[in-house]
């Protein structure tokens, strides 16, 4: 059982934390912005309608990084030192090998748009 638990923890708060990471977060931002264009262009979007869904967007991401916090916090409280700590040891080695995929992807868009 609980390996299901930090498999579901994982899921959750993996995607979200590698976010806070600077390059990948201007990345995100540009990720954003696109996609706000994007929606605002196929959907004919007013200013209004635009402004209101930037506004949810932001929300959305507050949320979603108070979920973050108070999952840490709870698995704080359910692992012993040494559990949480290899948890984030187990946290960062996942990172570092996605990051190292998303620089490969990078790179390659980067080198088939030459």
């Amino acid at each position: 059982m609980n390996a299901k638990i930090l498999g579901i923890v994982f899921a959750l708060v993996l995607p979200l934390s590698a976010v806070a990471y600077a390059s990948e977060k201007d990345d995100h931002q540009q990720y954003r912005a696109k996609k706000m264009e994007r929606l605002e262009k196929e959907l004919s979007l007013t200013e209004d309608q635009k402004a209101q869904m930037e506004a949810l967007f932001k929300q959305q991401k507050q949320k979603f990084k108070a979920i973050r916090e108070e999952t840490q916090s709870e698995l704080q409280t359910i692992l012993t030192p040494e559990q949480f700590s290899k948890l984030e040891e187990m946290k960062q080695r996942r990172y570092e090998k996605w990051r190292e995929k998303h620089q490969a992807r990078k790179q390659e868009k980067v080198e088939s748009s030459e």
